[in-house]
């Protein structure tokens, strides 16, 4: 893990006279909607975040939709320069780089802050207390690859992993898992526009975990270009707390 150092690099950076457009890079996000983060029209709040801070660097994102597990490959084998957005796992540290405070993910440099929740019928008695899991009668679905598989294998859940929330509910409504554990604002907005679901469908109330997400950065380009790195990071914190972000942000749910 290359440690990334963000203010003297970042001014060192910003002191230097920016062309038009100083270069391109390749930027995955998974190919689906997880409102209001990524749409699939191609922006969402975190695309928005990526691609303003990098233009204020002068650069252009080109940006790819692939499977989940495809981003964090791609960025492993150095074919792309970032993948978005990643909760912090140990292990994921060997595909790509975050930005580091103190041996720790800096939470200032966050894309967004995130809840997964369990969803499960309204005619089931399944339940989280926020320590442990109540009568759950079989699998609990998840989206493979996502980061809570671990929180529910942590906690005595048998886990069932899919393709898609599609998969997910179709399962759960046909009474082959007891709950899926999802993304809040991806499955929330996926119920809202399949209104069948919301007559059966139930989220329960305590989040099962809340994360940080962050832009993961290729192990090349942080070792590549450091500073860069460095000021990107740096970036997506002002932009995020800039006004036209808060004001972007908003707009999405308008």
């Amino acid at each position: 893990m290359i440690p990334i150092r963000t203010f003297a690099a970042t001014a060192a950076l910003l002191m230097q006279p920016i062309a038009v457009s100083a270069g391109e890079l390749i930027v995955a996000r998974e190919n689906t909607v997880n409102f209001p983060w990524q749409l699939m029209d191609g922006m969402g709040a975190d695309t928005y975040l990526i691609e303003t801070a990098a233009r204020n660097l002068g650069y252009a994102i080109e940006f790819k939709k692939v499977p989940w597990n495809r981003c964090l490959n791609q960025i492993a084998n150095n074919n792309f320069d970032g993948c978005y957005s990643a909760s912090f796992k140990p292990e994921r540290m060997g595909f790509g780089v975050y930005p580091m405070a103190d041996g720790k993910p800096d939470p200032a440099k966050r894309t967004h802050t995130e809840s997964y929740s369990l969803y499960t019928l309204k005619s089931s008695p399944a339940d989280w207390t926020g320590q442990t899991f109540k009568n759950l009668g079989g699998d609990v679905g998840a989206i493979y690859g996502y980061s809570v598989i671990d929180v529910l294998k942590e906690n005595n859940a048998s886990v069932f992993e899919g393709d898609d929330l599609d998969q997910l509910f179709k399962m759960l409504i046909a009474g082959n898992l007891s709950g899926v554990a999802s993304l809040t604002s991806k499955a929330d907005y996926y119920i809202q526009s399949n209104p069948d679901l919301q007559h059966v469908v139930r989220k329960v109330e305590v989040p099962l975990v809340k994360k940080h997400y962050y832009l993961m950065l290729s192990h090349k380009l942080a070792q590549d270009k450091p500073e860069l790195a460095a000021a990107l990071y740096d970036e997506i914190e002002k932009v995020r707390q800039s006004e036209d972000y808060q004001k972007y942000f908003s707009s999405l749910f308008k």
